[in-house]
């Protein structure tokens, strides 16, 4: 038995089967379907899965899945799913390596969102859209959301995650406050007498969701600042399930999960909708997405081993433990879901600060927003108007152009963005 402090060798034969096995397991195979049911004609879906960028050690593909639940009419929701990741992979530095690329990956996409709810605004002021756009990297999984549509993650070790927010105003207290602290007002509908009934809104507008892309004629306190939460898979693998509010309000996570066991991804989206379709009157869609290791591809994920209520914990890599298992046990259980990043606050100055030096990972002179030059004088800091901005440097960035800068200020309920784009 081990000792604490002790370091096991691994074995030859351990080694040369992870170096000969290291092409399958870099390379996942995603299977994926979806299924709509439309009422309203608001609900759409963005699917690409042959993305490829050029970097510094080759060539890497990722794929790209994304819905779109629009209110208001569909034009925010057309608009975003045409533009959203073009947004963001323009907020991306060129010539990085692949894991430059995935850490880059959070920031860039707070930074396509703005850009595109930005964008959006000078062009329409009425409609809004919620938005979970996921990227998958290899194993990593890239969630940023806005709204209250769902993604969530079943690992083959069994075990549900939660990949997005919910921003609805009924059960997300912290966004309640920055609502109200920007100027906007949180309540019911009041039918008259002191009756009020429905979710709780932000007022004007009545939206009951505190962040989207679009909607300006709501307020500018609609912010359209993703959570975004970042996960690496082991090697076994997963599945996701991408759905909007109507699925979720029907059913759980686990009955999502458990009515669609065994059955491949096309067959899942459409069994998830009909079961939790009734009532419903609102538009629904769901994306299923398996990724399988490539020499075990195969029409669905298996079921996973029955867990108990710590599992959930338990699935997370915890570094630095120590262990007593025997070798040969050790090295052959798969890794667990590793959590690289999670964040959610609505402040672009603690999204779009990044902790690698800029000059190596950010252009010191773009706008960390719209990417446009700012030339060294123009530019506003991030940090501007932050408790840390008498302790800045004149170089210290990141930066804004003056029109993003106002934004920004807009959504802290700083200055009236509304006035000077109507």
């Amino acid at each position: 038995m081990s000792t604490k402090g002790d370091h096991h060798t691994v074995p030859l034969s351990v080694l040369l089967k992870r170096e000969s096995a290291n092409e399958k397991i870099d390379s996942p195979e995603l299977v994926h379907g979806q299924f709509n049911q439309s009422k309203k004609g608001e609900d759409f879906t963005f699917v690409k899965t042959d993305c490829q960028r050029v970097m510094g050690d080759g060539v890497s593909t990722f794929s790209v899945f994304g819905l779109f639940d629009g209110h208001n009419g569909p034009a925010a929701a057309i608009y975003t799913k045409e533009n959203l990741l073009n947004n963001v992979l323009a907020a991306i530095p060129p010539d990085l390596n692949r894991d430059e690329w995935v850490a880059a990956l959070p920031r860039a996409m707070v930074a396509g969102f703005v850009k595109t709810d930005k964008d959006f605004q000078e062009r329409a002021r009425k409609s809004g859209t919620t938005v979970t756009f996921v990227i998958v990297e290899g194993w990593v999984v890239s969630v940023a959301s806005v709204g209250d549509s769902r993604c969530i993650l079943e690992p083959a070790e069994g075990g549900v995650y939660y990949l997005s927010a919910d921003h609805r105003l009924e059960i997300n207290e912290e966004e309640r406050d920055r609502v109200t602290a920007s100027g906007g007002e949180v309540g019911r509908l009041n039918t008259g007498g002191g009756t009020e009934i429905g979710p709780l809104r932000c007022w004007p507008g009545g939206l009951c969701l505190s962040r989207s892309i679009g909607d300006l004629d709501v307020g500018e306190y609609i912010v359209p600042v993703p959570y975004v939460k970042q996960v690496k898979l082991s090697s076994a693998g997963g599945r996701l399930i991408i759905s909007s509010d109507g699925v979720w309000d029907a059913i759980s996570a686990e009955e999502a999960l458990d009515c669609c066991r065994g059955l491949p991804p096309e067959h899942s989206a459409e069994h998830i909708e009909a079961v939790g379709k009734k009532g419903i009157r609102d538009d629904t869609t769901c994306i299923v997405v398996d990724i399988l290791p490539s020499e075990k591809l195969a029409a669905s994920v298996p079921p996973p081993k029955k867990q108990g209520k710590g599992m959930l914990k338990s699935m997370f890599k915890r570094k630095g433990s120590d262990s007593s298992s025997n070798i040969e046990k050790e090295y052959a259980e798969p890794d667990l879901v590793e959590e690289l990043f999670e964040e959610g606050s609505a402040m672009l100055s603690e999204r779009l600060d990044t902790k690698y030096p800029l000059c190596n990972m950010f252009k010191l002179f773009m706008c960390a927003v719209c990417q446009v030059e700012v030339k060294p004088g123009e530019g506003v800091s991030i940090h501007a108007g932050t408790a840390n901005c008498r302790k800045l440097r004149p170089w210290d960035g990141p930066f804004l152009c003056a029109s993003c800068q106002e934004k920004k200020d807009a959504m802290e309920g700083k200055r009236g963005y509304l006035l000077t784009h109507t």
